[in-house]
C-alpha cells in the first residue's frame, strides 16, 4: 500500500487499518499477509485500536437509514478514508451463511417496540437503530446509535448478541440494556434478569482475534460477566499507556436505579439526584425544544419524574423547586434566577 500521511500519526495508523479490514472482506489472506498483520497488530496498541475503529466504521457505517431495510449479506464497496473518524456502529461478526438482515429506527422522542421471529423483543429508546441478523450459531444485534433494550428468549444453541462501538454483550435468555455514549467507543451495559458476558468484538479472521481480546485490561480471554441489577461501562483509553485499550469497569446498582432508568419505555425520565445540566442533557435526547440554563443553576440538583415529551412543564417544574424563572428566546427556553 501507498500511504502519504506520517507513519506516526493517529490517521495513518487509520489508514493502515482501513486497509486490512477491506483486503480482509475482499477475500483470504494468504499465510505470508496474515502474518504481516499479526505483526502489525502486535507492533503498537494503538494499532489495535485503530483496527478495532476500522472495523466498526465497516460494518455500519453511518447513513440515513429507513425504517426498514433488508439487505444481503454480501459487502459493498469500503472507502479507506472513513476510518479517519469513529463510527458509534457495530463490528463484523465473521463470514458465516448468507442470513437477511433488517434495520429497525426510531425517530427523535419516539419509543419503538420490535417483537422478533424467535420471540424476543427489543425495545428501541429515542433516534436509536439497530441491525438484526439472524445467523446459523447465533443471533446478531448491531446497536448503530442510541439506546435499546432488550428481552431475549432463551436458546442455548444460539446465544443473543448485541454488538456496540467497542464490545458485545452476549446472552441466552436474559434482560439487558445497552446505550451508546457521546464519546466515540463509550457504552452502558446494564443488566435486569440473568447472566451477560460482555466481550471484546470477534473480527475476522481468527487469527487476530486473541489481539484484539487482549485490549480489554481486565480478563483478556473471557471478557467480563454481569448478574442482575448490575452495570458495565465500556470505553477506549485516550493518551498514555491505555491508549486505544477497550476498558471496562463494573458496579452494581443501587436498589430501584435500573428500574428508574428504564423509565423511557413509558414516555417518562426519571431523575434522582442529578445536576439540572445532566437532566436538560438527558431531555435533548427526546425533543427539538432546547433549554438553556444561566447563572449558577446548572449545578443545582433535582429529583423526580418527568414526561420526557414536555420539556416546557419540565422546566415550570424545576423553577418552582429551585424558585427560579423561565423566559424564552425564539424556540429556547431559559431557565435563570432574578
Amino acid at each position: 500500500m501507498t500511504l502519504k500521511t506520517p507513519k506516526n500519526s493517529a490517521k495513518f495508523r487509520d489508514e493502515v487499518a482501513a486497509d486490512w479490514v477491506a483486503r480482509l472482506d475482499a477475500g483470504d489472506l494468504t499465510p505470508a499477509q496474515e502474518r504481516e498483520l499479526q505483526q502489525w497488530l502486535a507492533s503498537d496498541t494503538r494499532c489495535l485500536g485503530a483496527f478495532a475503529r476500522a472495523q466498526a466504521i465497516f460494518a455500519s457505517p453511518h447513513v440515513a437509514l429507513p425504517t426498514e431495510v433488508r439487505t444481503p449479506v454480501a459487502r459493498r464497496s469500503f472507502l479507506v478514508a472513513a476510518a479517519a473518524g469513529l463510527a458509534g456502529t457495530a463490528f463484523i461478526l465473521g463470514h458465516r451463511a448468507a442470513a437477511e438482515k433488517r434495520i429497525y429506527v426510531s425517530e427523535l422522542g419516539e419509543i419503538r417496540q420490535i417483537p422478533l421471529e424467535d420471540g424476543s423483543r427489543i425495545t428501541l429508546n429515542t433516534n436509536s437503530a439497530v441491525q438484526v441478523e439472524y445467523l446459523e450459531d447465533s443471533r446478531v444485534v448491531a446497536l448503530q446509535r442510541g439506546e435499546a433494550y432488550f428481552e431475549v428468549a432463551k436458546d442455548s444453541k444460539r446465544p443473543f448478541i448485541v454488538v456496540g462501538s467497542s464490545a458485545q454483550a452476549r446472552a441466552v435468555g436474559t434482560a439487558y440494556s445497552v446505550r451508546l455514549g457521546d464519546e466515540a467507543g463509550q457504552m452502558q451495559i446494564r443488566v435486569a434478569t440473568g447472566r451477560v458476558a460482555v466481550e471484546a468484538p470477534l473480527p475476522p479472521p481468527a487469527a487476530p482475534l486473541a489481539a484484539i481480546r487482549n485490549l480489554f485490561v481486565s480478563q483478556p480471554t473471557n471478557g467480563a460477566y454481569l448478574n442482575a441489577n448490575q452495570e458495565a461501562t465500556v470505553r477506549i483509553g485516550k493518551g498514555g499507556l491505555d491508549d486505544g485499550k477497550i476498558q471496562v469497569s463494573i458496579r452494581d446498582l443501587q436498589p430501584g436505579m435500573f428500574e428508574r432508568s428504564l423509565m423511557w419505555r413509558q414516555g417518562l425520565l426519571s431523575f434522582e439526584g442529578v445536576t439540572l445540566a445532566e437532566a436538560i442533557a438527558e431531555f435533548s435526547r427526546y425533543s427539538r425544544q432546547r433549554i438553556l440554563i444561566r447563572g449558577a443553576l446548572a449545578h443545582e440538583r433535582i429529583s423526580g419524574l418527568f414526561a420526557a415529551a414536555d420539556p416546557l412543564a419540565f422546566a415550570h417544574a424545576v423553577a418552582l423547586s429551585l424558585r427560579a424563572r423561565v423566559g424564552s428566546e425564539q424556540d429556547t427556553l431559559i431557565l435563570y434566577r432574578p
